[in-house]
């Protein structure tokens, strides 16, 4: 009765099991079926046609966003092919963070930072500019700083390693090439990129690129600036009327960010951007926009015989005419143009010193003209050491090139 008792039992496990099989295949079976017919559904919606061994794909619907940094507010990219988030992201603060304050959109990108070293703080005024447009969302990792270092004190080290280094003539050559290639970033920051990467033509952040339709490529060392972090703007109700064009924001904190060169990167081309080699040769489109940039500023530039002038002088520019020696070779006269009309913005524009204006003109000419790929073969290069004898002058000197050659270069692509 007992061995009876015991096979029932096992007869009975077995059907449960068959049953229970059967019904899980069954399941299958319905499954499938309803799948074909979803997918028929879906193609006969699409208007496709989808093989039977190919999966359909559904249209991506998912909205692409970014969130503002400030307000917190979350931003819909409806046509992400068109509008990149970083455009997106500066459209929004552009409109409703930087009414009337003055302040750049980009200034805003950078939370959170550390704060400058008493060490260090000599070098505020060459970092304290916001960052330029190009360089939004460009937070990544920071450097690797030395043990017991904070990851600011790792850049700003090397800042006042290269801010020291400048008073060597190479060094301020390469300086001001670098300068010719990315005047929009601060003194501090073209020092880094100089410092770290020399032969960098064209830098932004990771997605940046990627907006771009391009990737950093995997390895890829970025060069490490330094972003301002700005403080708070003061809503409007807590500001007098007439107060609020007179507000300036200085930044209190830094953050570490990084930057790559578009030769470290890959993907779609982008044939719009060419960086000339630096060479003698006459830049005849250069030459013609600089008379043009002259005469929109009403100066006269004169390419009349002065027979009775000194053969060594070149050109001169006083009270707001400048003189090109005639006789001179056409390179010769394209270098004296650019020296003579750095000139006038130093002395005419910025109204800079009569004592730094040769040496500041020198070097600016030098920028705009590598800008364009001429060399302005400029001779100033060695005073870089005289300046250095006084840390204030140094900083002095160098704002002032920056400022000049890069209101020369910001006019001359307005004259387009």
């Amino acid at each position: 009765m007992t061995n009876h008792r015991l096979i029932q039992a096992q007869v009975n496990e077995v059907t449960q099991f068959a049953t229970g099989l059967a019904g899980i295949m069954f399941l299958l079976l319905i499954g499938k079926t309803i799948g074909g017919m979803e997918k028929n559904f879906v193609n006969s919606l699409l208007n496709v046609d989808t093989p039977e061994s190919l999966p359909v794909r559904i249209p991506q619907t998912k909205i692409v966003t970014v969130k503002c940094p400030i307000c917190g507010k979350v931003i819909e990219i409806h046509e992400y092919n068109a509008v990149t988030r970083s455009e997106a992201l500066r459209r929004h603060i552009e409109k409703e963070h930087t009414l009337k304050v003055g302040l750049h959109p980009q200034a805003f990108m950078i939370e959170g930072g550390e704060s400058v070293p008493p060490q260090y703080r000599d070098l505020v005024c060459l970092i304290s500019e916001p960052l330029p447009e190009y360089s939004l969302l460009t937070l990544l990792p920071a450097v690797e700083p030395e043990v017991g270092e904070k990851k600011i004190d790792a850049v700003l080290r090397q800042l006042k390693s290269g801010v020291e280094s400048i008073q060597d003539s190479y060094q301020f050559r390469l300086f001001l090439t670098t300068m010719a290639k990315f005047h929009d970033y601060s003194i501090g920051n073209q020092i880094l990129i100089m410092l770290q990467m020399p032969d960098a033509t064209r830098v932004a952040g990771f997605n940046t690129w990627k907006d771009m339709g391009r990737w950093v490529k995997k390895g890829g060392r970025g060069i490490a600036i330094l972003a301002p972090v700005m403080p708070r703007k003061p809503k409007k109700e807590e500001v007098e009327e007439e107060d609020e064009e007179e507000i300036v924001l200085s930044p209190v904190h830094f953050i570490v960010v990084h930057v790559f060169d578009i030769s470290q990167t890959e993907g779609k081309p982008l044939p719009e951007f060419e960086v000339p080699v630096l060479t003698g040769e006459v830049n005849d489109e250069l030459f013609a926009r600089l008379l043009d940039l002259m005469k929109a500023h009403g100066v006269r530039v004169s390419f009349e015989p002065r027979p009775h002038m000194d053969p060594e002088i070149k050109g001169q520019y006083i009270h707001g005419e400048i003189w090109v020696r005639p006789e001179e070779p056409r390179a010769q006269q394209l270098k004296t143009l650019v020296h003579e009309i750095a000139h006038y913005y130093s002395e005419g524009v910025f109204h800079i010193p009569r004592r730094d204006a040769e040496t500041i003109a020198e070097s600016a000419a030098y920028v705009v003209g590598a800008h364009y790929g001429f060399d302005t073969g400029v001779r100033s290069f060695p005073y870089v050491a005289l300046w250095a004898q006084d840390k204030k002058v140094l900083d002095q000197n160098l704002n002032s090139i920056r400022q000049v050659a890069a209101t020369i270069l910001d006019d001359l692509e307005k004259m387009k």
